[in-house]
Parts: C-alpha cells; structure tokens; sequence
C-alpha cells in the first residue's frame, strides 16, 4: 500500500466528497477515484458505502480512517525530526547501557525534557552492543554505551568518547579482611555480577584463567545499583566503574580495589544515526549536559 493511496483516503474521508478532496489534493476526480478503488482492493473491503445519497464510511472504512490518520501523523512527525529549524518534537528512541542507566536518567533526562517539552523521550536498557545494533538497524536514535577503551563504534554512526574510567573490583572492607585481596582468594567467596555479556564478567573470567578457575557467582542482576547495593551487604565482591553510577552512601561502604592480574578500562560514548535537522539539536543537548556531569569524574581520574 502507497502513501498517496493512504493520503488520498483521509482527505476523501474527511471531505465526504471526491470533489473536494481531488480539489485539495490538486487531482482529477478520477484520478482520486483510482487511488481509492486500488486501496479497497489491497485491504480486501469496502471503505466507503456508495448506496447512500452522501459519501459515508463503512464500519471497515472508520477503522481505516482511525489507522491512516495514525499513519500520517507518523509521516509527518518523522519528516518534521528532520526539518533544520522548528522545535523537535514527537519521539526520541534512546537506548542506555544497563550500566549508564542511572547517569542518563537523572540531570541530562531532567535537561532534554526541559529544553524539549514536546518530545517524548522512550529509554531502552540493553547490553551495549545490542544498542550499537539497534541504532546502526534505525531502530534507535542513538544510545549511551560503554565499550573497551580502544574500541570504536561501528562505523555508519556518529559518536563522541566522553570519558574514560577504570573498572574495579569492589567489596566491603570486613570482606577484603576476612578474603584477601587476590582473584582467586575473591572467587572463593564469590562475586555479585550481572549476567553473561558483561565484559567485566568476561575480564574476570579471562584473569582467572576461564575454565580452569569458573566463576563463583552468588547473585547475577542486570540492576548494577542494585549488585552494588548487594556488594555493600557483604554479599559477595563486584565489579564496576564506580564513579559512573553509584549512590554516594553505597559507595561509601565500598572498598575499590587494584587487583593483579585484573585491569580493565571502558569508555562512555553517546552514538547517534547520521541524521540532521532538529534530532541533532537534541543530541547535542544531551551531550553538553552528559559532558557537564562527567567533567568532575574526568578530572578525577586524571
């Protein structure tokens, strides 16, 4: 089914005349005709009941109405995301690594619906590589995603590297009095991880030697708030790049700990499609505000 085929529909539904849709749509009463007899024959019913004196829809014509109007409001707000001036507005298809969830969900969510209050912002939590995907397939706009220090994102989208942080292994200092502070004395005593896919998980395991030395896992979550928040109960040790993410009173009842044989160093990147228009505006909101609240960490580490 064309978009003309859908346009041509609503205008003849809402006119209830041929007539005056054709003359707003700069047709030929025939050619209007036409549009709508291949609509009727492509969805397989009747839209229009041609028994009565006026144009009216039938049952199966009000339902299409209700979903070609949807359809061409989309249209319409996908065009307008792109248009160079104007306000955005409509949806922003963001996703986050479960990691960054908390970063992006507070001053720089709080920014872009302040600076943006006609879009709505629809957040998608995954590993960072599914959202990589997922923004390159168009089925995002971009995403905040954490990737090993020298990797980049694929290429086909724009990115900026905000920041650097050290991953470390964390646990509470009772913990590390009564465990030591070596891999495999931590493994005996088990880890709060999230699941497969995490590449501290897989760093771990890579320092202990994989099979030789599997991991002790207590507890998986891909709430890492609240495998810290766990990892300060005395759970179990963790992993993370603490600064990034954790409440200041879990935090402070962690110990950040340099292990041998264990070091590993991520980067935060905002990804956005190549797209122009009003949608690289947003995004560069999101940036300045993601680059304000990480300046601190940054020049923390440094």
């Amino acid at each position: 089914m064309k978009l003309n085929e859908i346009r041509t529909f609503v205008a003849v539904a809402e006119a209830r005349s041929v007539q005056e849709a054709a003359g707003r749509l700069r047709l030929t009463q025939s050619a209007v005709s036409r549009l709508i007899q291949r609509m009727e024959a492509e969805v397989g019913v009747a839209l229009f009941d041609r028994q009565s004196k006026r144009l009216t829809l039938t049952r199966d014509g009000e339902l299409a109405l209700a979903h070609g109007r949807r359809v061409l409001k989309e249209v319409e707000s996908f065009t307008d995301a792109f248009a160079p001036v104007g306000e955005p507005e409509g949806l922003l298809r963001l996703g986050v690594s479960h990691v960054l969830a908390r970063l992006l969900a507070g001053g720089p969510l709080d920014r872009i619906r302040a600076v943006y209050p006609r879009m709505t912002v629809r957040l998608q939590s995954d590993w960072s590589a599914g959202l990589l995907a997922a923004t390159a397939a168009g089925a995002l706009e971009g995403a905040l995603v954490l990737l090993p220090a020298r990797e980049d994102p694929p290429p086909g989208l724009d990115g900026r590297r905000l920041v650097l942080e050290e991953v470390h292994i964390v646990g509470t200092p009772d913990l590390l009095a009564r465990h030591g502070r070596s891999l495999e004395t931590m493994n005996a005593a088990g880890w709060v991880l999230q699941p497969e896919g995490c590449g501290y998980r897989t760093a771990l395991e890579r320092a202990l030697g994989g099979d030789r030395a599997p991991l002790n896992v207590l507890v998986e979550a891909f709430d890492q708030e609240l495998l810290l928040s766990l990892a300060a109960r005395g759970i179990g040790f963790g992993a993370a790049p603490l600064r990034l993410l954790a409440d200041p009173q879990v935090s402070g009842r962690l110990v950040p700990v340099q292990v041998p044989g264990f070091r590993l160093t991520v980067a935060v990147w905002l990804v956005r499609a190549r797209h122009g228009g009003r949608l690289s505006r947003v995004f560069d909101t999101l940036d300045d505000s993601l680059t304000e609240d990480l300046m601190p960490m940054h020049s923390a580490a440094e």
